[in-house]
């Protein structure tokens, strides 16, 4: 009971310090004295900007970094996530709008550690997304351009225990915008721009048994676009100011478990724009045009994860101030296991100091003994991956069904066969699971003793039954 109420405790004071930021960072509102046709496409790449953060920052690559948490712990990941959607964000007057069709990628390397506070989960990215803009005022299209954006960060996802976590991320890159107003060749501008981006983000996860779970979270995000100075074709100069976009957003999604590898889920969040101002300063005179508003996003996904890959697949859907759909690829994968797969196995991993090992005397050759694996392997209804008998090692995954609780299907267990001469071997288990290392082991050397026909006998009356 008294954890319970601790564990509430970090949770309401995150969204207390979420909420302080918002009150902090809110900044004043500006008279609306603005050529509009100058700030349309500017708003729109900043909107595209803020689209861009949540593919890093939201179910994109932060779901698919927590899934190869889970998948690969310790080892190095390479995961990607692509995003496709429209989006209409509207601009003061009714019919006063702008339409993006979006397209976003981000990859990177990522790798989980085993600290004092956690499981943390860290990696650089690359992220690129490009759009059309379309420009609207009275219903009536004004303009085309088209945005693109490229740049890198860093992101993180640390959990801790009793089902509270924390997330960040940091970026920077270069925003180009390319606009035509009114179709007019003189009207026509196309600059490059810095930007940089952060966010931070924490929440708690509700389990309500073994298959249905609530995480409720809280995230602020921060968007900066630096000023730059623009040329018309007619040799007109004027100068779009620094840009700040900033943004809170609470949430929850249900998760359903259907077995250790297939998760569905849905969720609603609100989230508000505290100030997002575009100024513009041609001359003397300074306009500046002003968005705020709030915005409800709901959301319905399947992620699944086999061996050393993981899928996802989700949508996303928002509306009031800026309204639209997203559509969400995901994919992550064992970077290494899969370039030894390409280039030969190693299996050096299990040598390191944090594997757990096992290992007990056998009056039985080696190759009995190989054999005999391979049939309590076929027997436990695990999968070998790699095997070589003159190296004298087996290396075999998918062990769940047999050690529930302790393991995932991705979880591989090496077992060593060393001969000490024609009638007499060491036998050791190896795996960085300790858990599923004793289980196995005490399990494995149980069956490694049995006649080695009763085996057989054991698979053949399953399969005639």
């Amino acid at each position: 009971m008294n954890n319970c109420l601790i564990n509430s405790k970090e949770y309401f004071l995150t969204l207390l310090f979420v909420f302080l930021l918002y009150i902090f960072f809110t900044g004043k509102t500006y008279a609306t004295e603005i050529n509009y046709d100058f700030a349309q496409c500017v708003t729109a790449s900043v909107a595209f900007l803020n689209q861009g953060a949540d593919a890093v920052a939201d179910k994109g690559a932060m779901t698919a970094v927590s899934s190869v948490a889970l998948n690969s712990i310790g080892n190095l990941s390479l995961f990607g996530t692509t995003f496709i959607g429209k989006s209409k964000c509207k601009m003061g007057s009714q019919g006063n709008h702008i339409d993006l069709i979006v397209t976003f990628l981000v990859v990177g390397l990522v790798k989980s550690f085993n600290t004092d506070f956690g499981k943390l989960t860290l990696g650089p990215f690359f992220e690129h997304g490009i759009s059309s803009c379309d420009g609207y005022r009275d219903l009536s299209i004004t303009g085309l351009g088209n945005l693109g954006y490229s740049g890198g960060g860093l992101l993180g996802h640390i959990d801790f225990s009793k089902n509270f976590y924390s997330e960040l991320s940091g970026k920077v890159g270069f925003n180009q915008t390319d606009f035509a107003m009114e179709f007019s060749k003189i009207k026509k501008y196309d600059y490059r721009a810095l930007y940089m981006n952060c966010h931070v983000g924490s929440g708690y996860v509700f389990k309500i048994n073994n298959i249905l779970k609530f995480d409720t979270y809280s995230k602020y995000f921060f968007t900066h676009k630096f000023s730059k100075n623009v040329y018309l074709k007619d040799d007109t100069f004027f100068r779009f100011l620094d840009i700040n976009s900033q943004r809170i957003r609470i949430g929850t999604r249900i998760s359903y478990i259907f077995n250790k590898h297939a998760v569905a889920y849905c969720g609603a969040a609100y989230e508000y724009i505290t100030t997002e101002t575009i100024g513009i300063k041609k001359g003397l005179a300074d306009s500046f045009y002003t968005l705020k508003g709030g915005r409800w996003i709901g959301e319905i996904g399947v992620f699944e994860s086999f061996k050393d890959f993981y899928f996802g697949l989700s949508g996303q859907c928002y509306i009031c101030e800026q309204s639209g759909v997203l559509l969400m690829l995901g994919t992550s994968f064992d970077l290494f296991s899969r370039i030894e797969k390409f280039l030969g196995y190693s299996s050096g991993k299990f040598y390191s100091k944090k594997t757990k090992r096992f290992s007990k005397n056998f009056k039985m050759s080696k190759k009995k003994c190989f054999d005999k694996t391979l049939e309590i392997i076929k027997k436990l209804k695990a999968r070998v991956t790699h095997k070589s008998f003159d190296k004298g090692y087996i290396i075999a995954f998918n062990f769940a069904k047999n050690f529930d609780g302790c393991c995932l299907d991705s979880t591989e267990v090496g077992i060593f066969i060393t001969g000490t001469s024609s009638e007499s071997i060491i036998v050791e288990v190896c795996s960085e699971n300790n858990i599923l290392c004793k289980k196995f082991s005490v399990k494995f050397f149980e069956m490694l003793i049995e006649k080695f026909d009763d085996l057989s006998k054991e698979d053949n009356n399953k399969n005639n039954g």
